[in-house]
């Protein structure tokens, strides 16, 4: 016998015992172990998923991820999210989208003709339209809420001179 046939033979063994050590049907108890463990993994990483993330107070990306820098909830919020999506277009200086002061004195939506309401306002900035694009997807209910108050309570904030930076503190 050849040296060349006797290295397949023993290659041929060790691939065999290799398919018989991982085969679950030669052995059962262990395929149960391994169906169990990945069962008790799944349902650790549902019950993760559910329970909200630590925060770290040092770490301000999730803050700024969630747009609550400034504040959780309410107009001050819908502050900070107005001027990171819309205050772009709807500026004193921006010739794409009309501006936002006293919206809700006004009788209709510009392009659309619809009566100016909360709802429709939401509705609006949930599908867009000609011009603007559609935030249902990336603002949910809340932000949306918080948004409309902002712009409720007396939006829009002068150009020149921006809101201050509720983090600084004078020395």
């Amino acid at each position: 016998m050849s040296l060349r046939n006797a290295s397949v033979i023993v290659l041929t063994g060790a691939l065999g015992a290799a398919v018989w050590i991982m085969n679950p049907v030669s052995r059962p108890a262990r395929a149960e172990a391994a169906s169990a463990k990945a069962t008790a993994g799944r349902m650790a990483n549902q019950a993760a998923s559910e329970r909200p993330a630590k925060k770290d107070e040092y770490q301000r990306s999730t803050e700024i991820y969630t747009y609550a820098t400034t504040a959780k909830s309410g107009p001050q919020r819908g502050e900070e999210l107005y001027f990171i999506k819309c205050w772009f277009c709807h500026n004193q200086f921006a010739k794409t989208g009309p501006q936002l002061k006293d919206l809700f004195k006004r009788p209709t939506i510009v392009l659309s003709g619809e009566p100016v309401n909360e709802q429709t306002v939401a509705e609006k900035i949930r599908k867009g339209g000609p011009g603007m694009p559609a935030y249902g997807y990336i603002l949910k209910d809340p932000d949306i809420a918080d948004l409309l108050s902002y712009i409720k309570e007396g939006c829009c904030f002068d150009s020149e001179n921006p809101p201050p930076n509720p983090r600084y503190r004078k020395r």
